[in-house]
């Protein structure tokens, strides 16, 4: 069983979100009694939107990391813990939890969705990894199968009830009837940013402060277009980077080029997603006496959002500034890449306030930042375990699901009755 497990985990992780997606969609649509064209059509054009949404990542990825590397090398920073970016998704899906704690999920999300306990059914497989990690990471701290798998099992249930709460706002304001984004990558923000997106609109001058795209769009004429501020945005960053001219204005193009592709990838995507989500909502309501299921999909099919972008492209290089709040020991460099997912669940909450936006994200990165390196000694430990690392003698963690609050918490709670071996 162990080496069925393990196939599994090798299988899922080669496929990656861009093949893991067309063909869940597809067994999805068929479960919901689609043709069997019409799936296919489906999960293609999903998929195809995951492709595009993918690549246009990848290139803004490509675009900030050297610039942010610049600015921090011309800064002289020197923190003792090594921030190793997405590397712990190798260890989630290779740990030797990994196989197990898939069964675990699925079987644990099949009895929430039967007691009533969720309306959120996840047939987002490769982000199963986020839940993972969490189990990598315990097992790291404990090198025990039992509390790997009560934590991940624990750290599932919290993230499913609250994409519960959370999906009716989302679902709102994207316009995606019938789904909701239950990863643990959008609901920890979520749980610390909505606080404090509420207390900004509750405090005199600041509530009343009109920072939507669209206003701002409206008092800055061009300059406030989405297309635009990227471009700015990427110009001003090139210049604290130390680039050359030639690559300023390199940078400033590219980033404006993403603002506008990333949205029309999304919308390609979202032609595949409804009507599968359609579909469930009609066979739930034919067959499960009009129970209501919504489907759990990727988070990246909220990135578009112009707000969202604006925060995103601010928040890249406050991030790397960041990495020196008291108490932090890691400097984020490698984890820049996660720094869209710690925004997507704030902007609708916000109403498209980039100023409310924008200081929930801070909020939630000290958060982040200061959990990653508590867990810095489990992240070491899980990596040697999985034969990263020759030793443990240098600490490493990153922000992405490294510092995820509620894997710390859970963590802190097994410290404190002496289970945990570091």
């Amino acid at each position: 069983m162990g080496f069925n497990l393990n196939v599994i985990t090798d299988v899922l992780s080669q496929l990656g979100s861009n093949g893991i997606v067309p063909v869940g969609l597809f067994i999805i649509g068929l479960i919901f009694r689609m043709k069997v064209g019409d799936a296919l059509r489906a999960a293609l054009t999903g998929a195809v939107g995951m492709v595009g949404m993918n690549l246009t990542t990848d290139m803004l990825v490509a675009q900030m990391e050297p610039a942010t590397t610049a600015m921090v090398e011309r800064l002289g920073w020197n923190l003792d813990i090594v921030d190793t970016g997405w590397s712990l998704m190798s260890y989630a899906w290779g740990s030797p939890v990994g196989g197990l704690l898939i069964l675990v999920g699925i079987g644990l999300n099949l009895l929430l969705l039967a007691t009533n306990f969720t309306k959120t059914l996840m047939i987002d497989f490769w982000n199963y990894w986020s839940f993972l990690a969490c189990g990598a990471l315990i097992y790291g701290a404990t090198e025990s199968i039992i509390w790997a798998v009560a934590a991940t099992a624990i750290y599932m249930t919290i993230t499913w009830k609250w994409s519960d709460w959370i999906a009716p706002i989302f679902q709102e304001a994207s316009g995606m009837e019938g789904c909701t984004w239950p990863t643990g990558a959008i609901i920890a923000p979520a749980m610390i940013g909505f606080p404090v997106i509420k207390l900004c609109q509750k405090i005199p001058g600041l509530k009343d402060v009109k920072a939507d795209p669209e206003t701002l769009q409206e008092k800055l004429g061009i300059f406030g277009e989405t297309m635009v501020m990227g471009a700015i945005i990427g110009v001003v960053i090139g210049i604290l980077a130390g680039f050359g001219p030639i690559q300023i204005f390199l940078l400033g193009v590219n980033v404006g080029a993403v603002m506008i592709l990333l949205p029309r990838m999304i919308s390609i995507m979202m032609e595949g997603l409804l009507p599968i989500s359609n579909a469930a909502q009609e066979f739930c309501e034919k067959r499960m006496h009009g129970k209501k299921i919504w489907i759990g999909i990727d988070a990246s099919t909220l990135m578009g959002n112009p707000c969202n972008m604006t925060v995103i492209m601010l928040m890249t290089p406050i991030v790397t500034v960041m990495s020196i709040i008291p108490g932090n020991r890691m400097l984020a460099v490698a984890s820049l890449v996660a720094v869209p997912w710690f925004i997507i669940p704030l902007a609708y909450y916000a109403k498209d306030n980039i100023l409310h936006t924008l200081i929930a994200a801070i909020v939630v990165f000290a958060v982040y930042f200061l959990c990653a390196t508590a867990l810095a000694e489990a992240h070491t430990n899980i990596a040697y375990i999985c034969g990263s690392l020759d030793s443990t003698n240098t600490l490493t963690s990153c922000l992405s699901e490294g510092g995820n609050p509620i894997t710390w918490i859970i963590y802190k709670v097994l410290q404190i009755f002496h289970q945990t071996v570091i």
